[in-house]
């Protein structure tokens, strides 16, 4: 049953200041939002964010400037989700060399405590990824939680195991998202037409 808060039980606040506080909120967001920089596209690109390849190379995502680029993010050691992406990934792959389109593929690491490069050289053999257009990339824990908040792939940890969102991305040549695939039942050729 619910319960009605008395504005005695609230003492020096005020019920009646929640509602304006929030209609504030609101209608600042609803500014933020019209304004067009805003609006204007993200690049990547752009990014300060230094990672380290499975080469132990410090990289920089302003180095595929001029490059289409298809990003995703998965970790090594994943045994579910990061398998339905890789397998999208290579057959992605497996279309461009048909269409004979130079693509580069990205995947940048959900856990960087343990995603070194000898892990990501691992996962190159197992994966049979002996190619120069994959990059296989970990950042530091605050570079990967800020990327992932800007790809909107929410991931969290369950015991030893980290569960993630499904999103492969297409970025233009100037670092912006054309395209993206959130839904295994996504074709994976959608990001290559």
């Amino acid at each position: 049953m619910a319960q009605e808060v008395s504005t005695q039980a609230l003492p020096g606040k005020s019920v009646r200041r929640i509602p304006s506080v929030v209609t504030g909120i609101l209608l600042a967001v609803a500014t933020l939002m019209s304004c067009p920089a805003l609006c204007a596209p993200f690049s990547f690109y752009t990014l300060p964010y230094a990672f380290t390849n499975d080469q132990a190379k410090t990289v920089h995502l302003s180095e595929w400037r001029g490059k289409p680029l298809i990003l995703t993010m998965e970790y090594s050691n994943c045994r579910f989700m990061c398998t339905t992406t890789f397998s999208k990934l290579k057959a992605m792959q497996e279309i461009a060399d048909h269409k004979k389109l130079q693509i580069d593929f990205m995947i940048i690491s959900l856990d960087p405590k343990n995603d070194t490069p000898q892990a990501w050289k691992q996962y190159r053999v197992s994966r049979d990824v002996d190619r120069s257009n994959w990059h296989l990339l970990t950042g530091s824990e605050a570079t990967t939680q800020e990327f992932a908040a800007l790809m909107g792939i929410k991931y969290w940890y369950v015991d030893e195991h980290i569960l993630h969102d499904f999103k492969i991305v297409r970025l233009n040549v100037k670092g912006e998202i054309e395209k993206m695939i959130t839904d295994f039942d996504d074709k994976p050729d959608f990001l290559l037409q």
